[in-house]
């Protein structure tokens, strides 16, 4: 966690922050691989939806629910939607734990779960993400297991112990269905205009790509959960960024009304929610 902070405030090197993370890691898995035989005859299955790397929180909820007795067959980071089904369906699970700490990953998640439940496979979800936006859960089929590994722990207990029925996510209204659908459509374009036209806020060429990129994906993924100001919670790092290399808050609201412009340019109308969350942040900004 430690490492992880002084990463966000620049204080740390990509370096040291890999580093850290693999040695921990490391540690997680050889306690897994040294913990006795399950003791006991249902099995789970962990992993994170295709995209999330980050590993560390369900390793721990592996070994934790491994030291409680269960078989827990562990997948690890970036598991491709359809091995969910495979393994759970191959190894007859009782549960599959579906763990993502972003956005973007969140509705990666969404996509696995929905899949999951409609072939009555009992799926239990969460993260950090669910921690900062609890309404996520609700477009998620599944049960979401908690805020902490306490309380995932003992809610896997529950679940396994006796199926409990998910409540099936809720449905996306039309107006954020046909922005996803625009959105996602006319993306490429909407991001070359605003490469034509942003200023290059004193970042390198990498870095503003990659926060135009990091952006879109974040702003297709809350469309998709229907509710685009979770995208305001994965902002911080961008202004994060900015202060850290001593930029003027200025040049992330020109930042912002070019891509309210290129939106409006390439989608009108049905990019208004993304349009409206774009003004209010500007607003915040002071712009």
């Amino acid at each position: 966690s430690e490492i992880g902070e002084l990463w966000f405030e620049n204080r740390a090197t990509v370096q040291q922050e890999h580093f850290a993370s693999a040695l921990a890691t490391r540690r997680l898995d050889a306690l897994l691989a040294a913990s006795p035989a399950p003791s006991r005859k249902q099995t789970v299955i962990v992993g994170c939806p295709a995209d999330e790397w980050h590993t560390f929180t369900p390793l721990q909820l592996a070994l934790l629910l491994r030291r409680r007795g269960l078989n827990v067959i562990y997948l690890g980071a970036n598991v491709p939607n359809i091995q969910f089904a495979e393994t759970a369906t191959a190894v007859r699970a009782d549960l599959v734990i579906l763990v993502a700490q972003t956005l973007i990953t969140a509705a990666t998640l969404q996509q696995v779960a929905q899949m999951l439940t409609s072939q009555n496979i009992q799926v239990g979800f969460g993260g950090r993400i669910f921690n900062v936006f609890p309404s996520i859960m609700e477009a998620i089929p599944g049960h979401l297991l908690g805020n902490s590994l306490e309380a995932a722990l003992d809610e896997v207990d529950r679940l396994v112990q006796s199926k409990v029925k998910a409540e099936a996510g809720n449905s996306i209204n039309q107006e954020y269905l046909a922005a996803h659908q625009f959105f996602t459509s006319r993306r490429a374009e909407i991001e070359l205009t605003l490469r034509k036209h942003i200023q290059p806020l004193g970042l390198s060429p990498d870095s503003l790509m990659t926060g135009i990129t990091h952006l879109g994906d974040n702003i297709a993924a809350a469309l998709q959960l229907g509710d685009v100001n979770y995208v305001s919670g994965e902002m911080d790092w961008l202004k994060t960024l900015l202060q850290a290399h001593h930029r003027p808050s200025a040049e992330l609201v020109h930042f912002m009304q070019s891509y309210l412009q290129a939106v409006d340019h390439h989608i009108n109308s049905a990019g208004q929610p993304i349009q409206q969350w774009l003004a209010n942040e500007m607003t915040k900004l002071g712009g």
